[in-house]
């Protein structure tokens, strides 16, 4: 899980762009690139879908950056960006069209790269809302709450949806005994 940082670090960060700061700009970029990034590869698989979502979401972004309100975490209005990126229907009908091959895995958490690719297979075949849930909470290391507001759902459904989703990898990946890989 990365570090926390106070709020209003990314706030007067926030501030300054907003007065024409490049370097502010290129701060905030550098500082949320890989969460946002992961997030998307984890959604997609697909390494350039992804890039296309990151750099839609932060153009997006500096393109809105009034309408950021600082009394939020910059980080959870981020994921809504990357997640509205991700539904835009000319990112999916280009996925459609190419239809590319599935991209290259995450950056490998296991020494096993067999159970890296049985993981990453078993995480595109949950739905995306689920994919999600676990994406978020696993390798974002978000809690319920902010999960809950990213999706634009409940946190009780935001839980409802890890729980199903770890159910079926266990189901997936767990073979008899159910059991999940360390760290799942």
């Amino acid at each position: 899980m990365p570090p926390e940082r106070p709020a209003n670090d990314d706030d007067a960060l926030v501030e300054k762009a907003l007065a024409g700061s490049r370097e502010a700009m290129q701060e905030l970029y550098g500082r949320y690139r890989p969460r946002i990034m992961g997030y998307a590869l984890r959604m997609t698989g697909d390494r350039h879908l992804a890039e296309d979502v990151f750099h839609a979401t932060f153009l997006y972004f500096f393109q809105h950056l009034e309408r950021y309100e600082s009394r939020r975490k910059l980080e959870s209005y981020l994921f809504r960006i990357a997640r509205s990126a991700l539904a835009d229907e000319k990112l999916a009908s280009r996925r459609a069209r190419e239809a590319p091959p599935r991209g290259a895995p995450p950056p490998a958490y296991s020494p096993d790269p067999e159970l890296e690719e049985k993981v990453r297979k078993a995480m595109m075949d949950l739905s995306p809302e689920l994919r999600e849930a676990v994406v978020l909470r696993i390798y974002d290391g978000l809690d319920y709450a902010e999960i809950a507001e990213i999706a634009g759902v409940g946190e009780a459904t935001a839980r409802s949806r890890m729980r199903y989703a770890l159910e079926a990898l266990r189901k997936t990946l767990g073979g008899p005994t159910g059991a999940l890989p360390e760290g799942l």
